[in-house]
Formats: structure tokens, C-alpha cells, sequence
């Protein structure tokens, strides 16, 4: 057999030359494979006892004019985070004038008899400063940053914002434009609709809380005359109250709030009483007929619980195991073990008035009855059983060590000062939140539960293709059919026991045809 020779050049210039055969060749040795040592994990180390995380301490005093001023010294950073509240908001607005109190907000901004809007934006600018402003339910708010040797000019602007709004008719305009194109693209969200229907029916039409928005008509309706009159009820320094939070002083704040507001004048307001809530006796269905959708968005509700009332925070821990967060049943059932959604969860509303409690979830058209199904289920087990010891320790440990997270900056502690004011609640709330939340019991978890959270009593919204959901739905409560509108299109009686064991028994049978049929394809393939 003939031997191919291999040359193997020396690596020196000009070296002898080296003919290697095959046969000469040395045999290579087997590679062998290193078995892995298998290393066992390091266990994490076990989490030491909650700290116990002070609130910065609130210096309070009330102006001569009735402005309460709020100060915290906090941060080592040379900044401020300020927030003027205007206890008036959204339920304050006029019939056939709804989003009044948001107009105002937004046009404070917008120009003074001083400055022009552009003007007033170059002075932000200039100082490196930001605004916000907005308006809820219950408050109109105006947050500035700014550093902290800015304090007199920050509460220079902020003064003249609030006294001296020019309310410009061409920028009165333009806003409205605005707003109305929001409400055009608004319209177009699930969400959004299921949300307005909810209040809607929720609360009632005599109801402010009932009104989430507001609408092409009260648009056209408002004047420059009715955010002027708005102004002069409810902008007033006995209605408002300020919050200064950074690395300056009380007296500081107290001494520059005086300077600044002086010429700001106080004026009764009128109180306010909310009117009586509706009462609901059994479970109501609404469908939003959102023709070709390919989801459903659901929303289930009942009128809970005032923010100050003392089952605020057992119920918050009941939520928490209920829908508060991924780890969550809602979330663990119908995302992780059913595959029925991204993601289920529930809350709890807060506000000066009742608010609600809602569980929600986004679903598939085809599996809506089946993710109601599940949110009910969790629903009335919620009410019916105390949570396990592990669950309420796992939901007090979340709430009470998330906490200290929310004091973490200036805007986070502002916030929750301003909270302290809105709700009515002591200074020492959040002092005492952490051993609150952490105290709270399964039996105590149980009862605020069972006091605020009625499955049976529940008004249901649920946003998608009624053509397709509808019948199904009937198996939980009469259902009512309206547009993205909400003109009633439709209406249909609860299915009965009867009904609904008949629909099951079919389902069960389509299910297990459908299984059959998979069957031999799958072969097929094969």
C-alpha cells in the first residue's frame, strides 16, 4: 500500500527536513470525560427580624390665612419636593360639567395675569425646577422640585399659580382640544370603558363618584366663567393645605409659606356631603359590547370601605394572600395553574368616601366563562375560610418590608404626608403601620373579609365581544348587554340550576369530542 508522507518543516530557517510516515505517526489517546462534581447549593441565609423603620417626624402649624404647611426635614441631598393639595376635586363639579375641576388644574399652569404659560415654563426651566399638576376624585394637587435654595422662588410660583390664574380663552381651547382628543383614544381602551361603567353603575348617576371622566358635551358646555367660579369656591387657603419635604427647616418653610401666601385670602367653603349609596341585593352582569374584541376584561366589584376605617388593614392583608401581587391565589390559579390570563389580581380603592373593592383579570374570548369561574371561586373562598398561617405571614412580610421603600425619597414621603391629611388620619399612622400589618391575624384577615368583600352582591363589567359571551355568562347572574356608549342593547334572565347543569354536561361532551378527534390526527402524524 502506498504511504503518504508527511514533511514536517523545522521551525528554524534552512533546517533539516523531517519525514514522518503514518505508521510512525503517535496514536492519539483517548479523551475522557470529566464526570461533574456535583456541588450542593449554598441554602440562603435565613432573613433576620423586620427593622423597625421610623417615619420622619411632621412639623405642623396653620397659617393666619388657614394654610396648613407640613414640613419634614429629611435627605441628605440639597433638594425639595413640594405638594399643594386643594381639597376639592372631581366631586365637586357641576351637572353637565364633568372634568371641571381637572380643567382648572391643568389651566393654573397655563398662564397667570402676571406670565404666560411660556413664561412660567422658562422660570421652571431656568430655576432646573419641575411642575405637575392634576386633579382626582376627591383633590386638586401642584407638585414642584426644586433645590433647596430655591425655596422662596419654588413658593413664589407656586403662589402665583393658585391666586392669580389668568384662565386665557385661547388656552382654554386648545386644552379642550386636547381632552378631546384623549377621550377619542380613551374610548378605544378596555380598560377604560370597563372602568366608567363600573362607577357608573356602581355608585349611581346621582353620585360624583360615579362620573371617572369626563365628555364631549360637558366640554362644549364649559366657560372660562366656570373655571373662574370654581376658582373663587374652592382654591382658597382654608381648603389647602402644603407639604415641603427635603433638607430644610420648619421654620424656613413657615417664614417663605408666609411670604409667599400672603395676599392669599381665606373664604368659606361650602361643605360637602356625599349623598347615600345605592345598595345591591344580588349579582348583576354588564357586558360592554366591544364588537371584535379578542379578549375579555373583567372587573368584578362591590362598595367596600372608607380609607380611615380601622378594617383597612386586615382587609389590605386579605387582599394581599387574595390578588395583591404575583405571588398571589388569583395570579398562582388562573395565570400559573389554569393558563387562563397574563396576570389576575384584586384591590382595594382609597378614598375619603367608600370605595371599592375590585378583582380583575384579561382573558382569551373563548375562556371568559371559565376565568369567571375562577375569580369567583377565590372569591367566596376568601370569605368562607381563614387564610393558612404561611399565607398571612407571607402577605404581612411583603406589605410591612415593602414599606420602607415607600419613605425612600422625598416624593414617596410627600405623598404619604399628604395622604395623612386627605384621609383624616394621625400623624403616628405610619409610625405604627409596619406593627399593624404584622399583627394582623388569619381570623383577623377572615372577618374584614367577610364585612367587605360580597361575591353574591357583586356587579360584574366585563368588556368584550357580547356575541360570543353572553350565553355563557348567564350562568352567573342576569346579564345586560350595553354599547361602547352604555345604551342598553340587550338583556337576559340567569340561567337556572337546571340550565346551567345542561350547558356544563355539553361543554363536558364537547370537550371530551374534541379530545377523541385530536386523537387519531395526532397518530397521523406520527
Amino acid at each position: 500500500m502506498k504511504k503518504l508522507a508527511l514533511i514536517l518543516l523545522s521551525l528554524g530557517c534552512g533546517g533539516a527536513q523531517t519525514v514522518v510516515t503514518p505508521d510512525e505517526l503517535p496514536t492519539p489517546t483517548p479523551e475522557v470525560a470529566e464526570t461533574p462534581t456535583e456541588v450542593a447549593p449554598i441554602p440562603a441565609p435565613p432573613s433576620g427580624p423586620a427593622r423597625d423603620i421610623s417615619f420622619p417626624a411632621i412639623t405642623r402649624v396653620v397659617l393666619d390665612n388657614g394654610l396648613e404647611v407640613n414640613t419634614v426635614t429629611s435627605g441628605n441631598l440639597p433638594a425639595i419636593h413640594m405638594r399643594l393639595v386643594i381639597r376639592s376635586g372631581a366631586e365637586t363639579d357641576p351637572a353637565g360639567r364633568a372634568g371641571l375641576s381637572n380643567l382648572v388644574a391643568e389651566m393654573l399652569r397655563e398662564g397667570t395675569r402676571q406670565h404666560t404659560s411660556a413664561e412660567i415654563a422658562e422660570r421652571i426651566e431656568f430655576l432646573g425646577a419641575d411642575l405637575s399638576v392634576g386633579a382626582d376624585e376627591e383633590n386638586v394637587h401642584l407638585v414642584f422640585r426644586a433645590l433647596s435654595d430655591q425655596l422662596d422662588e419654588a413658593l413664589d410660583i407656586l403662589a402665583e399659580l393658585v391666586t392669580e390664574p389668568a384662565f386665557r380663552n385661547d388656552e382654554l381651547e386648545k386644552l379642550k382640544r386636547r381632552e378631546n382628543d384623549r377621550l377619542a383614544l380613551s374610548s378605544r381602551q378596555p380598560r377604560w370603558l370597563a372602568r366608567r361603567e363600573l362607577n357608573r353603575r356602581l355608585y349611581g348617576a346621582n353620585h360624583p363618584y360615579g362620573t371617572v371622566d369626563t365628555n364631549e358635551a360637558a366640554l362644549r358646555r364649559i366657560r372660562r366663567g366656570d373655571l373662574v367660579r370654581w376658582h373663587r369656591s374652592n382654591i382658597v387657603p382654608n381648603n389647602a393645605f402644603l407639604v415641603v419635604v427635603g433638607a430644610v427647616q420648619a421654620d424656613a418653610v413657615q417664614a417663605s409659606a408666609t411670604r409667599a401666601f400672603t395676599g392669599w385670602s381665606r373664604r368659606a367653603v361650602r361643605a360637602r356631603a356625599l349623598p347615600d349609596l345605592p345598595t345591591r341585593s344580588e349579582r348583576e352582569i354588564i357586558i360592554v359590547d366591544r364588537v371584535g374584541s379578542a379578549q375579555s376584561t373583567i372587573l368584578i366589584a362591590n362598595l367596600a370601605i372608607t380609607r380611615s376605617d380601622e378594617d383597612f388593614v386586615p382587609l389590605d392583608v386579605a387582599n394581599q394572600v387574595l390578588g395583591g401581587s404575583a405571588a398571589s391565589r388569583l395570579f398562582m390559579d388562573l395565570r400559573e395553574q389554569r393558563s387562563l390570563t397574563y396576570g389576575a389580581y384584586s384591590d382595594v380603592g382609597e378614598r375619603v368616601g367608600v370605595a371599592p373593592f375590585v378583582a380583575m383579570a384579561s382573558v382569551r374570548t373563548p375562556v371568559t366563562d371559565q376565568a369567571m369561574s375562577g375569580l369567583f371561586e377565590h372569591l367566596d373562598r376568601i370569605i368562607a375560610e381563614p387564610p393558612t398561617s404561611e399565607e398571612v405571614g407571607h402577605a404581612t412580610t411583603y406589605l410591612s418590608d415593602s414599606f420602607p421603600l415607600q419613605i425612600a425619597t422625598p416624593a414617596r414621603i410627600a405623598w404619604m404626608v399628604a395622604n395623612l391629611r386627605v384621609f383624616n388620619l394621625p400623624d403616628s399612622y405610619w409610625e405604627t403601620y409596619r406593627s399593624a400589618i404584622r399583627g394582623t391575624t388569619p381570623a383577623q384577615a377572615l372577618a374584614a373579609a367577610q364585612e367587605h368583600i360580597r361575591p353574591s352582591e357583586a356587579l360584574v363589567v366585563v368588556v368584550g365581544t357580547a356575541a360570543e359571551i353572553s350565553e355563557s355568562l348567564r350562568a352567573f347572574g342576569p346579564v345586560t348587554v350595553v354599547d361602547t356608549d352604555g345604551s342598553v342593547k340587550q338583556q337576559f334572565t340567569m340561567l337556572s340550576a337546571e340550565e346551567i347543569a345542561a350547558a356544563a354536561q355539553q361543554t363536558a361532551e364537547e370537550a371530551a369530542a374534541a379530545a377523541a378527534a385530536a386523537v387519531p390526527e395526532a397518530s397521523a402524524q406520527e
